[in-house]
C-alpha cells in the first residue's frame, strides 16, 4: 500500500526547494534539495529539483545535497534510497526500504546525520550503474527519515522527505522528451466549480512533469478569463496518457468559451486550443473536444528563449568591447600624460 501521507510530505519539499532554493527547511520541519545540478541542465528548472541525468551504461555519478532541521530540536536523520515508479499520472514512492534496480545502484554518504536545530549538512549521493545495465529510464528516491514514533493506539509514524531520482541509460545524447495536448473537456466537480481536464499524452522518451494554465476567451459577451493555473502533481511516464486538471472560478459562466492551454514540463512548452462549454450539472463532464496544437506558440516560445539568449550575449560582447576600449584610452592618456 501507497503511504499517501509520506507522498504528500515529499512533494511538499520538493515544491519548496525549486521555489527559491531553501538553504533552510521550513520551522518545524525537515527539508532536503540539492546542491548541484550537471551544467547541461542548467537551465532546467526540474533539475535544480530532482536528480535527473542521462548516462551511458558503466557511468558513476554524484550529487551533493543539503539536509535542513527546522525544528527547534537537535535531529539525527536517516538517509537511503528506495525504489519508485511512474503509474496513473503520479510518481508513486514504494513502501519503506523497498529496492529496485537504480535504487539498489544508488548509495548515500554518511548514512545518517545529526543536526542541531535550525542547522543544516550536506551528504553524497552516487549512482554506479553497471556496465551491463539495459536501456531505459528507472526512478528512485533519496529519502531524509526521522526516527519512526509510535502514538499511544500503536500506529507507527514514519517521517521522510525526499528528492526523486529520473535516471535514463544508454549510448548516445538523451533521448528526446515530447508531449501532445490530445483533448480537452469541460466538466463540473461535485461542488459545481468548473473545471477543465486535457488529456495529455507522452511522446517522446523522458518522463515529464507537469506544470502549465488556462486561459479563457471568446466567451459569453466577449468575455475573457484566466489564467487558472493547472494542478501540479502529474508525472507522465514515457507512452502514457493521462488527464491534467484546471479548476476555475466558480463565478465562469457555462459558455462557449474558447480555452488556450499552455503546457510545461522543464524547458518543453506545448499550447493548444478548444471550444469548450460547462454542463449545468455538478459532477458532469461534457465530451472531450479535439485540441488544436498552437503551432505559433509551440515555435515562438522557444524561439524567443534563443532570442533572449542571443540578445544577452550580444549586450554582453558590447559591454566587454566598450569596456576594453575604454582600458585602452586610459591607458592612452596615462602615457601621454608621463
Amino acid at each position: 500500500m501507497r503511504k499517501t501521507l509520506v507522498a504528500i510530505s515529499a512533494a511538499l519539499s520538493l515544491t519548496l526547494s525549486a521555489l527559491g532554493a531553501l538553504a533552510q527547511a521550513p520551522a518545524g520541519s525537515v527539508g532536503i534539495r540539492l546542491l548541484e545540478v550537471p551544467t547541461n541542465l542548467a537551465s532546467d528548472p526540474r533539475a535544480h529539483l530532482y536528480i535527473i541525468d542521462h548516462v551511458p551504461p558503466g557511468t558513476r555519478l554524484s550529487r551533493r545535497i543539503e539536509v535542513s532541521n527546522g525544528t527547534k530540536r537537535r535531529l539525527t536523520i536517516q538517509l537511503y534510497t528506495a525504489g519508485a515508479e511512474i503509474s496513473g499520472g503520479t510518481f508513486q514512492f514504494d513502501e519503506g526500504r523497498k529496492q529496485n534496480e537504480v535504487s539498489s545502484w544508488t548509495s548515500v554518504s554518511p548514512r545518517s546525520v545529526t543536526i542541531q536545530a535550525g542547522g543544516a549538512a550536506d551528504a553524497t549521493v552516487r549512482i554506479v550503474v553497471p556496465a551491463d545495465a539495459s536501456g531505459g529510464e528507472r526512478y528512485a528516491v533519496v529519502w531524509a527519515q526521522l526516527p519512526a514514533s509510535t502514538s499511544p493506539g500503536a500506529v507507527t509514524a514514519v517521517n521522510r522527505v525526499g528528492i526523486r531520482i529520473y535516471l535514463s541509460v544508454g549510448p548516445g545524447g538523451a533521448p528526446p522528451s515530447d508531449f501532445e495536448i490530445v483533448s480537452l473537456r469541460a466538466a463540473r466537480t461535485t461542488k459545481g466549480q468548473p473545471q477543465v481536464d486535457a488529456s495529455v499524452r507522452n511522446t517522446g522518451g523522458r518522463a515529464l512533469d507537469m506544470s502549465g494554465d488556462l486561459r479563457l476567451t471568446d466567451g459569453p459577451g466577449g468575455l475573457s478569463a484566466g489564467p487558472y493555473r493547472a494542478e501540479l502533481g502529474t508525472t507522465l511516464g514515457i507512452g502514457q496518457t493521462e488527464d491534467v486538471h484546471v479548476l476555475l472560478d466558480p463565478r465562469i459562466p457555462a459558455g462557449p468559451w474558447r480555452a488556450h492551454l499552455t503546457l510545461r514540463s522543464g524547458l518543453l512548452t506545448r499550447s493548444a486550443s478548444a471550444t469548450i462549454t460547462f454542463p449545468a450539472a455538478f459532477g458532469a463532464a461534457g465530451s472531450a473536444v479535439p485540441a488544436v496544437a498552437d503551432r505559433a506558440r509551440n515555435i515562438l516560445l522557444p524561439l524567443g528563449g534563443a532570442l533572449l539568449l542571443l540578445l544577452l550575449i550580444a549586450f554582453g560582447l558590447f559591454f566587454l568591447a566598450k569596456r576594453r576600449r575604454d582600458e585602452e584610452q586610459h591607458e592612452t592618456a596615462a602615457a601621454r600624460a608621463r
